[in-house]
């Protein structure tokens, strides 16, 4: 990494949910593993990290370079019956409490007890607190001064309210109250910090209500730039992909309705077209549902293999916050892409040249039959996304960002005395 004019350097802790990756199974995972390595060449970085015991270990690569790399243990829920039965009353009782019951599974008192030792004997300038599970853990830095920096990976209320509007939170436990639930703990975890960090403009709105005392920055992620493309065609005969962790509920919306509503239209124009579904924790339903010409990956080590093979990438979603790293990584592999707007939020790119954005079902389909109809007209996009994303998302103007946000808060400091 190439970067002018070195900084003062600090040392940052960082609190994640899960063990940073670079091969991440999700974009969070790869997101922020990439921000440590090249934020780890000019600062010194202590990362605090929770992990079940299901989860792969932190990446080596990021291990080598962190001063201070520590696990602690996340208890994963037993699988009895007994559990099962009460599953529905824990839930109940955390959303009852305005806490929602994503950050009540993240709650682990050694975790916050290491995080006390960290901030007692490393010291750190600033403290980089991932995705709003983990602010929870504010309450231990208590015995700190440095600045507490929240990033904000997609606004859960809005998305839980999206949900609602789309009709797709029938099958989760009381989506009203866990709305609320998720509107009461952003609104008090966003007055703890000092500045929250969001990836698009579109987020700082959402936020602002929520939070109108705290700063909130606006840093877009960047993503790896391989040093060549790959293919712009795709294999024979033609495919499609679509990546995601399932995990994600907008992931799991948008590829049912790929399966769905998208890809039988496509079948009676392109009866050997072939969709490959990648990412970890299909749901069995998907596997129920499918066409022969569907293939559902699970969890793979490199997804390389699959966007080379594909003509088109497609990412049909509806409703979420944030960058969607899937598409930093298309763009920077040269692959042409069918996307919705909100798949795109963040980027600057021209409709029609880099990408194409389209919104309904059948846009889906005429757009993505006209890629598939033409090999030269899908080469094109994929050269021009390519070289957009080897101009403009690298990693150095985020790095750059946090840098400038570094030295504001260290001013402000200053000039305050010690943060509440």
């Amino acid at each position: 990494m190439s970067l002018d004019n070195a900084p003062i350097r600090r040392r940052l802790l960082f609190l994640v949910p899960f063990p940073p990756r670079l091969d991440g199974t999700h974009g969070g995972s790869r997101a922020i593993a990439q921000l440590l390595l090249h934020l780890a060449s000019r600062h010194d970085i202590a990362l605090l990290y929770l992990r079940a015991s299901d989860e792969p270990c932190l990446d080596q690569a990021l291990a080598a370079v962190c001063a201070v790399a520590e696990e602690v243990q996340r208890p994963l829920r037993a699988r009895s019956a007994f559990r099962r039965l009460i599953h529905p009353v824990r839930i109940w009782s955390s959303l009852l409490l305005c806490r929602p019951p994503w950050v009540t599974d993240w709650a682990v008192p050694a975790f916050a007890a290491s995080v006390r030792t960290l901030v007692r004997t490393w010291r750190p300038d600033i403290v980089h607190i991932e995705f709003q599970i983990m602010a929870q853990y504010t309450p231990a830095l208590s015995g700190s001064v440095a600045p507490q920096v929240l990033t904000v990976h997609e606004p859960a209320t809005q998305a839980t309210a999206e949900m609602r509007r789309l009709g797709l939170s029938a099958g989760r436990c009381f989506p009203a109250f866990e709305q609320r639930a998720w509107h009461h703990y952003e609104r008090k975890i966003f007055a703890r910090v000092q500045t929250v960090v969001v990836f698009t403009e579109a987020d700082r709105q959402v936020l602002a209500p929520l939070s109108p005392r705290t700063t909130i920055a606006c840093i877009p992620l960047g993503t790896p730039l391989p040093e060549q493309a790959l293919s712009p065609y795709g294999g024979e005969p033609p495919g499609i992909v679509f990546v995601g962790s399932f995990v994600h509920p907008p992931n799991l919306d948008a590829v049912l309705r790929l399966v769905h509503t998208i890809m039988p239209q496509l079948w009676t124009r392109f009866p050997e077209l072939r969709l490959t579904i990648v990412g970890e924790r299909p749901p069995p339903s998907l596997h129920r549902q499918v066409d022969r010409r569907v293939r559902i990956t699970g969890r793979v080590p490199d997804v390389t293999p699959y966007l080379d093979d594909a003509a088109v990438v497609v990412i049909p979603l509806r409703f979420g916050g944030g960058m969607r790293v899937k598409v930093l990584e298309a763009l920077a592999a040269g692959k042409a892409i069918v996307a919705s707007p909100r798949s795109a939020m963040g980027l600057d790119l021209k409709n029609g040249e880099q990408i194409i954005l389209v919104e309904e079902d059948d846009e889906f389909v005429e757009a993505i039959s006209e890629l598939l109809a033409d090999k030269e007209r899908r080469a094109a996009i994929a050269t021009q996304a390519r070289a957009m994303a080897m101009t403009h998302l690298g990693w150095n103007a985020a790095v750059r960002s946090y840098e400038t946000l570094y030295a504001q808060l260290s001013a402000d400091q200053l000039r305050d005395g010690n943060y509440r």
